[in-house]
């Protein structure tokens, strides 16, 4: 969305900014095809939904920060590289709530195991209690039947999460921070 000098927001995308919102809904896209509930692997499961997320943080970042590409990517792929330092980037900035954020916490200690441990499956105690503690989903839907597995659990809770984070970069489009010229 262009911008004046006074942060307001007009009703149109920079090239840049709709570049970027088309090369994310493609991702988008690929993450669905991805994340199929049909899917035998749990590992591929555990990875590509993180993966994901993390992209959305990324660019809810993006979306926020100084309009400045340079300064901006130095400091995603520098201090704010990781999954965890976005999570906590996106959470003192005011991007997401405490809910969001220990579920993306939870989100990112499930993925570290699939990704670390050969033999991890989502019936490890510790996965699946990962999995069931699990809570933004269960802002806004019933509480799941008695017996649905873990990996279903993650895979709602991941959804969830996707399509909450999905909307962030065009809010944080409005609240973008302004580049100063001095001082």
């Amino acid at each position: 969305m262009k911008r004046s000098s006074e942060a307001s927001v007009s009703s149109y995308l920079s090239e840049k900014e709709a570049e970027r919102y088309f090369k994310l809904r493609a991702s988008f896209f690929e993450f669905v095809r991805l994340f199929d509930y049909d899917e035998a692997s749990d590992r591929a499961v555990a990875i590509v939904g993180p993966a994901f997320l993390d992209s959305l943080l990324y660019e809810i970042l993006v979306s926020f920060l100084v309009e400045d590409e340079d300064e901006v990517t130095k400091l995603l792929n520098g201090a704010l590289g990781t999954f965890s330092s976005r999570i906590t980037a996106c959470y003192c900035l005011g991007l997401i709530g405490d809910i969001v954020k220990a579920d993306l916490r939870l989100v990112g200690k499930i993925r570290n195991r699939f990704a670390h441990e050969v033999g991890a499956t989502f019936s490890d105690p510790q996965i699946s209690s990962w999995c069931r503690a699990l809570k933004w989903h269960r802002e806004l839907l019933p509480d799941p039947p008695s017996d649905v597995t873990d990996r279903d659990l993650f895979q709602v809770g991941v959804n969830q999460l996707v399509c909450h984070l999905d909307a962030r970069p065009g809010v944080a489009l409005f609240d973008r921070r302004v580049k100063k010229e001095y001082g």
